[in-house]
């Protein structure tokens, strides 16, 4: 009886021991798991600072542009994107080596575009502010300018100082309905400047901010009968506007932008639509 205890006892112990020791999970369970981790290497992930690769692999730029801002860019007669701001993106895009895709986009929406990736640049004469700078990354200066205060040519208006509690049109979502608010103006705001010019044409507003070339060129161009008032309001240095997280495209945007200044190109397409350097 003792023997046989003692060979039961040795037998349940060997089973109990061969159980400890096998895996809960099947034996491939391991190479499963092995084979996860290393399809999720972070070298593997897209990273935005691929972005100049990407693009001179595609042959292709994609620029967000407003396409409403004369002379910078607007569309001409023969429904053609002209302007200060075409014209020198083309000549980047050239000696970057690749072709352009402007993508027209409604001023107010247009930093939004670009932060969803549907353009790669934004070149469209914005304006680099601290606010901006927040969502954004800009390339160096490529022109200065001012905004203006434009009233109508029989106005009483003599300093934009005047204007508290007047009516104001501005840009949708421009640094101009700041300057009118600051003035304490009644503003008002518009999908692009020609509307707020013409309004002021048929007698809806006593006055319209805008940047002081364009809004001289607006006026000119569609006769209306307007003045502006040369006393600056904010001075904005204007900039080329990437997404964060993409150090070699903006250091090629200002290696390249360097070279157009530097060689007389700048000078030349400055002086073709504004007869003089505005940088």
């Amino acid at each position: 009886m003792k023997k046989m205890t003692l060979s039961m006892i040795v037998l349940i112990t060997a089973i109990s021991l061969t159980a400890c020791g096998k895996s809960t999970a099947p034996t491939n369970a391991t190479s499963t798991t092995a084979t996860t981790v290393a399809t999720s290497k972070p070298s593997e992930i897209p990273s935005v600072s691929d972005e100049l690769a990407k693009i001179k692999k595609a042959g292709v730029i994609n620029v967000g542009i407003e396409g409403a801002y004369p002379p910078f860019n607007s569309y001409d007669n023969d429904k053609k994107l002209v302007g200060f701001d075409v014209d020198l993106t083309n000549e980047f895009a050239k000696r970057l080596g690749v072709k352009v895709n402007f993508v027209v986009t409604p001023w107010d929406s247009i930093i939004a575009g670009l932060l969803a990736k549907k353009f790669d640049i934004l070149l469209s004469s914005m304006g680099i502010t601290e606010e901006r700078k927040q969502k954004v990354d800009f390339s160096n200066p490529y022109y200065t300018t001012y905004s203006a205060l434009f009233v109508p040519t029989n106005s009483a208006i003599t300093d934009p100082k005047q204007m508290t509690g007047k009516k104001i049109g501005a840009l949708l979502g421009s640094k101009f309905a700041d300057d009118a608010k600051e003035l304490g103006g009644i503003v008002s705001t518009y999908k692009n400047d020609t509307l707020a010019h013409q309004d002021m044409s048929l007698g809806r507003l006593d006055g319209v901010i805008t940047d002081k070339i364009v809004g001289a060129v607006t006026a000119k161009a569609n006769n209306y009968p307007e003045k502006r008032i040369d006393k600056p309001l904010t001075t904005y240095k204007i900039g080329i506007a990437v997404n964060k997280g993409e150090p070699a495209l903006l250091n090629e945007i200002n290696t390249v932008l360097k070279s157009i200044m530097d060689d007389g190109t700048y000078t030349k397409i400055s002086t073709k639509w504004f007869n003089e350097d505005i940088r």
